[in-house]
């Protein structure tokens, strides 16, 4: 009995993935410090605590992973904080996954080397390595782009419920609420993200004792979204100087709306734009199977 060395390392990276995938499929517990820590520092590194029952699945790998990159300003310095900070994303956890998904592009060229190996095609070295190296270099930065594309949709929902907070503490300020007061009413309904994060921010700057505008406007900065500080600077004018700022906000909430509106059809034009080509290939065929027996019949005569 002969032994294939091969087929040994087959059987044992299918043995390896059915057990993460196993481990990946059962119910976890997550203990109370690190869902504490997970929800009032979103930003912050992403060490699991020792002892924790936490160390299961690749996430958690990604995590320790991305801890110890935190450590060099290398990977840390070129990171997208605004756009970790909007989706509540620990930069470790970012930089885990592009590890991850870079080790995973320089396999998968690796992968398809060794099956055509078994197949009898042997190409030469320099192939499966400039091969891995490209591949992994576009899974980082696929990663990369996942985030930024996920932080363009939030910043959108951000910017959605920005009119609405408009419209609502136009109301409340027209029914002689003050402007925390309006600010308060308004806020205190939704249950989306926007929703939810702009809440805890005037929560907790009623709590430190701070100006909840002043809270909206350093929210607006760090997660990179100008129309947010729009109703904080015409709360503070209301607030400080008992302004009537009604109608400068219903201004503002028409201007965010036409804005969404532009980049509506922005996105449209684009999505129109990208079918050119489908559209063009598809005509062209079309031609090429009407040209082609003509073709045919005169080439053969």
């Amino acid at each position: 009995m002969s032994l294939s060395v091969p087929g040994m390392l087959l059987g044992a990276v299918t043995a390896g993935g059915a057990v993460l995938a196993i481990r990946s499929l059962r119910p976890r517990r997550t203990p109370l410090e690190e869902v504490l820590r997970r929800t009032h520092s979103p930003t912050g590194p992403s060490v699991p605590s020792s002892g924790a029952s936490v160390g299961r699945g690749p996430a958690v790998w990604a995590d320790r992973v991305g801890a110890r990159l935190m450590t060099t300003t290398t990977f840390a310095a070129r990171l997208p904080v605004r756009d970790l900070s909007l989706l509540e994303m620990a930069p470790s956890a970012l930089l885990g996954r592009c590890a991850l998904y870079g080790l995973a592009g320089l396999l998968i060229p690796q992968w398809i080397v060794f099956l055509l190996r078994i197949g009898g095609i042997v190409l030469p070295f320099v192939v499966p390595l400039a091969a891995g190296i490209g591949c992994a270099v576009f899974m980082v930065f696929k990663a990369l782009d996942d985030v930024r594309s996920k932080a363009r949709k939030r910043r959108r929902e951000y910017r959605y419920y920005t009119a609405s907070l408009l419209e609502r503490i136009a109301l409340a300020r027209s029914s002689d609420a003050g402007a925390a007061e309006a600010l308060a009413r308004a806020v205190e309904s939704g249950d989306g993200a926007a929703a939810v994060r702009v809440r805890d921010a005037v929560e907790h700057a009623r709590l430190a004792g701070i100006s909840p505008w002043d809270a909206l406007g350093r929210l607006a900065v760090e997660i990179d979204v100008p129309e947010l500080a729009r109703p904080a600077a015409s709360l503070a004018l209301a607030g400080e100087e008992q302004a009537a700022v009604y109608d400068q906000l219903e201004a503002q909430a028409a201007v965010v709306r036409r804005g969404l509106l532009a980049d509506r059809k922005e996105a449209a034009n684009e999505a129109t734009e990208a079918m050119h080509v489908p559209a063009l290939a598809i005509v062209f065929l079309m031609a090429a199977f009407l040209i082609a027996p003509a073709l045919i019949r005169i080439t053969t005569f």
